[in-house]
């Protein structure tokens, strides 16, 4: 390459040299026309000294070495050019533009004088900015005109040029106008940047501000401007400004183009592109020649990989990013472009490539301006959304502060009902134990009791000591210091613990208990058999607690390497809602729960936490009305003494187990007391004597406030409520039952059959519901579930007791009669209502099935406000009354 450069340098100079032979003929017209061109570029020894005269110029040439290479560090190099003015002017500027030099000394040779012109930085300008001098060529004469270039620092290009003085002074004006509104527009919109960076902090305008002072200081070198403002001038400083806009520049792009949160990558290379670049600037300081070389690589870099950035950002859809490319392409191109034609990669063209170049720039500070301004119009847009949207935010939050204030209540709430329950649940066993212990020690106890007595402490004290764990367990659980101890148990030993505990008392409720093994089974694991027939206990209890008809089964299973307990029941089941609570502490479906089923709701969260414990889970499947079923998953670890069990002989051979086998204790014939609250005397006698031919003794009540002071004064078994009543409703009766305490059951009598008001009374805590008027099948079975009797299906009365019954009732329908019709007048349909619903829930109990089906019409158009329909209706009403009441008259008169 070098050698190529030798060829092309040599190649120059044989044409200079035959150019030279011939005068350089000035003739005003042809313009720009390089004098390099047409003359010998010489090299120049520090000794050599001008020649003295026209005369010895050319031997003088002769003698010197032709320049075969421009050096960009530093020099000096000889332009001898032989020229003949035919044109009409007389004075000329002789002009070096595009130049940056330390001092250009020409002296112009003519056959009778020699006249000597300085310029360059070093020396005091005859134009402002601008490098040149006004020479004198007088027409038709011959002239030599010899420069000496040096430059302590670097070169570029040389082109000098000969001017008319009044179209340089023209084009002088032009260029300093032009210098002086880039200029301005970098220091005003830097300045206007940092008087915004002070009011809003906002970083970006900050980095503009410096970006724009590094640019306005780097290139006011270029044209002297400190020199002839201020009198000072360095060529040590002319690289410290573009040394520098690297890394203000990079600072000021990663804030516009968010660059950190988009690309972190890119922003970190950018900000060590702008560091490198600062890195050198001591250098370039020293020397300048260093100087112009690393500004010239280090710009170009910073460049470059700010177009990237940019037409990335712009791909992103980023729209600021749009003014960002078009700032850097108009700062990019004349300056690229002067960089590589000072390099010497580019031929020297005829232009003033620094003036091109800070027009780029000044292109460049307001495009920028344009890339900030349209940021902050996206921000402020960005603000009047966030403004919109305040109230819509505040609005949100306010109402997530009140669903948190609501679950603190809850939670609040759910302590109180916790605290209030556990009292229920610790109280009521005490009482029991408080109150046999009295009898026992005070001798109320007859000795042949004593033994119940005892079986009821014992049982109740153990009731009591589980309430106790289960609160200890939840408090080590919440301090995460539950702990498991894992040993070698028996599986079969285990769970025929819980089958002990528990067959024998879901037998008594009258339900089917199954155990059920899927073989192979190992009888040997590693786990913590206390916690495991914990949880079985548990899930088990769970399950007898809300079955009351049906079975309960526990299944065990082994699948890859894991161990499954399932425990099913055929009870109320769940809904999908209440599932995803089931396993909170201290939840229960609702109120009712408790006080119809009682608990803690402690258990199933403490068997959850015991098997992650055991490295497990349980998880539920529930459907309401159809049952629940619970499956424990546990690890399987098995030891040495492991044996897998196939069949049941395999278990009773090991002699340690003991598995109760599945059997159905015969029920035992006990007799009862009854509460009956039903406020129509016929209804009552006629469910008294059902109730009494059972075998139970009857207690008979009109009212609900009646029957809340039945309660108190006596115990019951088993308790029927009729809903609708005077002085105080079931429901309201109710309430103040479950408060003293009592724990029997209540069903719910009304004729309100309605699946959702049958599910109503369920859930406000009724044990069941029976329908008016009675089934006797149901009745029976219902009756006989709650109170562990046997009775036959069909109960019936004798027929003389029944028709004597039915004569009663018969006998009250005409004042039921005249009631109807009063209200009926006077229009009082509430009281209508009432008794309506009243003869509803009678008369197909005394066989009156035709008033039945009228009133049970009547009734469903009372709840449709059909008040027309209704009189209709009631008139047939009163006709089969009347009917009614005459073929008793006759069947007495018979």
């Amino acid at each position: 390459m070098y050698r190529i450069r030798l060829i092309l340098s040599f190649i120059v100079l044989l044409i200079s040299y035959s150019v030279s032979a011939q005068q350089y003929v000035y003739d005003g017209i042809e313009t720009g026309v390089n004098l390099h061109d047409r003359g010998l570029v010489l090299a120049a020894k520090d000794d050599t000294r001008f020649p003295d005269s026209f005369e010895n110029v050319a031997s003088w040439a002769s003698g010197l070495e032709a320049q075969r290479d421009r050096a960009l560090f530093s020099g000096r190099y000889w332009l001898v050019t032989k020229i003949k003015n035919i044109s009409n002017y007389e004075q000329l500027v002789l002009y070096p533009y595009n130049t940056v030099l330390s001092n250009i000394e020409t002296r112009i040779y003519s056959k009778n004088d020699v006249k000597r012109y300085y310029s360059g930085g070093m020396v005091q300008n005859e134009f402002a900015f601008h490098y040149g001098n006004t020479i004198e060529l007088l027409p038709n004469q011959d002239y030599y005109i010899v420069t000496l270039f040096e430059s302590d620092y670097f070169y570029t290009p040389i082109k000098l040029e000969l001017v008319p003085v009044k179209d340089f002074k023209e084009q002088v004006v032009i260029d300093n106008l032009i210098m002086m509104i880039c200029f301005s527009v970098g220091i005003v919109l830097g300045l206007y940047n940092l008087l915004i960076y002070i009011g809003s902090k906002d970083l970006t305008h900050l980095y503009y501000a410096i970006f724009a002072a590094t640019m306005v200081f780097a290139w006011s070198h270029f044209f002297h401007i400190s020199d002839q403002l201020f009198g000072f001038y360095s060529a040590h400083l002319h690289w410290l400004g573009f040394t520098l806009s690297p890394i203000s520049n990079a600072l000021f792009y990663n804030c516009l183009l968010k660059l950190k949160e988009k690309h972190p990558n890119l922003s970190s290379a950018s900000i060590w592109v702008g560091v490198i670049a600062a890195i050198g600037t001591p250098f370039s300081i020293l020397f300048p020649g260093f100087g112009f070389l690393w500004a010239t690589m280090s710009t170009g870099v910073a460049l470059c990989l700010g177009v990237y950035i940019g037409i990335l950002r712009i791909s992103e859809g980023f729209k600021p990013a749009r003014y960002f490319i078009l700032a850097y392409v108009c700062m990019a191109v004349p300056n690229m472009i002067g960089n590589f034609t000072n390099l010497g990669l580019l031929p020297p063209i005829a232009v003033n490539l620094y003036l091109l170049g800070l027009i780029g720039v000044a292109l460049d500070a307001m495009f920028l301006a344009f890339a900030v301004a349209d940021k902050v119009r996206l921000t402020s847009e960005e603000n009047i959304e966030l403004n919109k949207n305040l109230e819509a935010k505040v609005l949100k939050r306010t109402y997530e502060l009140e669903q948190l204030a609501s679950e603190l209540r809850d939670a609040s709430e759910a302590k109180s009902r916790f605290l209030a329950n556990m009292s229920h649940e610790i109280r009521t066993p005490m009482t029991s134990i408080i109150g046999y212990a009295d009898g026992i020690i005070l001798g109320d106890i007859k000795p042949h009791e004593r033994n119940h007595a005892i079986t009821v402490i014992l049982q109740n004290s153990r009731h009591v000591l589980g309430l106790i764990n289960d609160i200890l367990d939840m408090s080590k659980i919440e301090a995460n210091r539950l702990e498991v101890e894992l040993i070698e148990a028996n599986l079969f030993q285990s769970i025929a613990h819980v089958e002990s505990l528990l067959g024998k008392q879901i037998r008594d409720k009258g339900l089917e208990f199954e155990l059920n093994y899927q073989f192979p089974l190992p009888d040997y694991v590693v786990i913590d058999p206390t916690r495991l027939r914990q949880i079985l206990l548990n899930l088990t209890s769970n399950a007898l607690k809300f079955t009351s008809v049906g079975k309960i089964s526990i299944e065990v299973s082994c699948k890859d390497e894991r161990l499954y307990i399932s425990v099913k029941d055929t009870g109320i089941g769940m809904t999908s809602e209440e599932q995803k609570e089931l396993f909170s502490a201290f939840y229960q479906a609702d109120s009712s729960t408790t006080r119809k089923y009682g608990g803690t709701g402690l258990g199933l969260n403490i068997s959850k936490s015991l098997a992650q414990k055991l490295d497990g889970d349980i998880e539920v499947e529930s459907e309401v009305g159809s049952g629940t079923s619970f499956t424990l998953s546990l690890s399987l670890f098995t030891t040495e003494r492991t044996k897998w069990v196939t069949s049941f002989e395999d278990i009773h051979h090991q002699g340690d187990v003991y598995v109760q086998s599945n059997h159905e204790l015969d029920s035992e014939e006990l007799k009862g007391e009854v509460l009956l609250a039903e406020d129509h005397s016929d209804n009552c006698r006629l469910i008294t004597r059902i109730l009494e031919r059972m075998g139970l003794n009857v207690t008979a009540v009109e009212n609900g406030q009646l029957a809340v002071q039945a309660v108190l004064d006596n115990e019951f078994d088993l308790i029927l409520m009729d809903i609708q009543m005077p002085v105080m409703d079931g429901e309201q009766a109710f309430n103040f039952i479950q408060a003293t305490g009592c724990t029997a059951p209540v069903i719910a009598l009304t004729a309100n059959t309605m699946s959702h008001e049958v599910e109503r009374y369920i859930k406000l805590g009724f044990t069941d519901h029976l329908a008016k008027p009675i089934d006797r099948a149901q009745f029976a079975k219902k009756i006989s579930h709650y109170l562990n009797i046997i009775v036959d299906d069909e109960l019936s009365l004798p027929d003389e007791e029944f028709k004597q019954l039915k004569m009663q009732y018969i006998d009250g329908l005409h004042e039921q009669l005249v009631q109807l019709q009063n209200q009926l007048k006077y229009k009082d349909y509430e009281g209508l209502a009432r008794s309506i619903h009243a003869l509803k829930g009678t008369s197909a109990m005394f066989d009156c099935h035709e008033i039945y089906q009228t009133v049970s019409q009547i009734d469903l158009l009372l709840k449709q406000e059909n008040w027309q329909d209704v009189e209709k209706v009631l008139a047939r009403l009163f006709d089969l009354i009347h009917k009614v009441i005459d073929e008793s008259d006759c069947g007495q008169a018979v």
